[in-house]
């Protein structure tokens, strides 16, 4: 069950539920839902996020390694071969968007992304947090059409990585 509990209240549209998944928390945006969690997969999507369960208007994923990179660099390749692999994200078109700091995290970096093949414009990102010495690795993933790069940064804000909390 998730620790995060998001609905719509008919607010101000600014409210966000703080939400943990193993050793990453974050700030859910209002009316992003919780669609699946399954901490305990080895490896993969252990949990993702929709806004919408029919469209791509919003989605914030978390990716657990099965394997610990040995830095945020190798993990954003791993990922784009992941994805690439899986056809999750056909089209996708990545850019790397350099360190970033994210509190917790022994290295983070960004890497930005679009999906050249869909019919909408969606563009994104994908966050690399790891700390090698705890052996944890994670990449927290937002897209949609609906998402901007305003929401990306604010949501880039919120990220925390806690590599003492377990899966």
């Amino acid at each position: 069950m998730s620790s995060a509990s998001c609905g719509s209240d008919g607010g101000s549209g600014d409210s966000a539920a703080n939400t943990h998944v193993g050793p990453v928390s974050f700030e859910l945006p209002e009316g992003i839902q919780e669609a699946y969690r399954d901490a305990e997969r080895e490896g993969g999507w252990v949990a993702e996020y929709v806004d919408n369960e029919e469209s791509a208007g919003a989605f914030i994923g978390v990716w657990r390694f099965r394997e610990t990179p040995p830095s945020a660099s190798a993990a954003a390749t791993e990922m784009a071969v992941q994805v690439r692999a899986s056809g999750t994200h056909p089209g996708i078109s990545t850019s790397e968007g350099g360190d970033v700091d994210i509190p917790g995290a022994e290295d983070a970096s960004i890497v930005n992304f679009t999906l050249e093949d869909s019919a909408e414009n969606i563009s994104g990102r994908w966050w690399m947090l790891v700390d090698p010495e705890e052996d944890v690795a994670v990449t927290v993933e937002y897209y949609g059409s609906d998402v901007t790069e305003e929401d990306l940064d604010r949501f880039q804000e919120s990220l925390t990585l806690d590599s003492e909390q377990s899966w």
